[in-house]
């Protein structure tokens, strides 16, 4: 669903527009780009890097979409495997898809409550707000997203494949669920390594919040756990996320030196990264 309204969130150098930002999937939720971003004196190339939630529900005409307008080469794919298991990808066109999956379950990468729609999910969350694992979601997801070892060697990976790719060949579309937490740190991340600073990853990552806002909106709550649970596991909660950023810039000085240290993206990978997709 498309949300017509322009949600904007303002950066030191600029403003960052929901409307602007969104490629034009109405099956998909929360389907935008990073492209037009100002970094610096250069902008992101337009129509290259792609974030979505899942593409489970992905129509004939926005599948087309992604084939003929945007090219989309690769999709990375961070669901879990019983995610990927219970709402599998609808495939563009012959683009490849490579599951790099990260799960927030200690059960080997199988999710804890399989929902196989969105109605599915705000209903367990609602039944389930006051649940330990609920809470510690809703307080420390991007710790673990950042910090546990198993979620950096998939950003290693793909760090490591995206450089294989040439953007001359098409666009990249990454995604998890709800294209606002897994992928939302890959796009935080890959931000950081073309030269972005916080201000903006920030922003980026708040377009979810505006996104989601009015459908958690129609959502009723009855207690304040189902409320906290809503907004911050079905729309997006850019404090814990910022709480976790000084956690990252505390330890490591700044989310660059995260990179390079935690996933391995050289200053020269950033530098190839910064040539394919930065323009003036």
């Amino acid at each position: 669903m498309i949300l017509a309204a322009s949600c904007t969130t303002k950066t030191g150098t600029a403003v960052v527009d929901l409307q602007s930002q969104q490629i034009g999937l109405s099956s998909v939720h929360n389907a935008r780009q990073l492209g037009g971003y100002i970094i610096g004196d250069k902008q992101i190339k337009k129509d290259l890097l792609l974030r979505t939630a899942r593409l489970s529900a992905l129509s004939a005409e926005d599948s087309l979409l992604l084939t003929e307008k945007y090219k989309v080469q690769c999709i990375y794919d961070f669901r879990s495997a019983g995610e990927i298991q219970t709402a599998p990808d609808v495939i563009p066109g012959d683009s490849r898809h490579l599951p790099l999956s990260i799960s927030f379950s200690d059960n080997g990468g199988q999710a804890d409550y399989k929902v196989e729609s969105d109605a599915q999910m705000i209903q367990m969350l609602l039944e389930n707000a006051e649940h330990p694992k609920i809470q510690a979601m809703c307080e420390v997801m991007y710790d673990k997203i950042f910090f546990d070892e198993s979620s950096q060697v998939v950003y290693r990976q793909f760090f490591a494949d995206l450089l294989t790719l040439d953007p001359n060949d098409g666009a990249v579309l990454w995604h998890c669920t709800q294209g606002k937490d897994r992928a939302g740190c890959a796009s935080a991340m890959l931000l950081a390594a073309l030269g972005a600073e916080r201000d903006l990853i920030v922003a980026d990552f708040t377009l979810s919040k505006h996104y989601y806002d009015p459908h958690t909106a129609k959502i009723p709550t009855a207690t304040e756990a189902q409320q906290k649970a809503i907004s911050t596991l079905i729309s997006a909660n850019p404090t814990i996320f910022e709480a976790t950023l000084d956690k990252v810039e505390a330890r490591y000085g700044s989310l660059a030196n995260y990179l390079t240290e935690c996933i391995g993206v050289t200053p020269e990978m950033m530098e190839t990264l910064r040539e394919r997709f930065l323009e003036n």
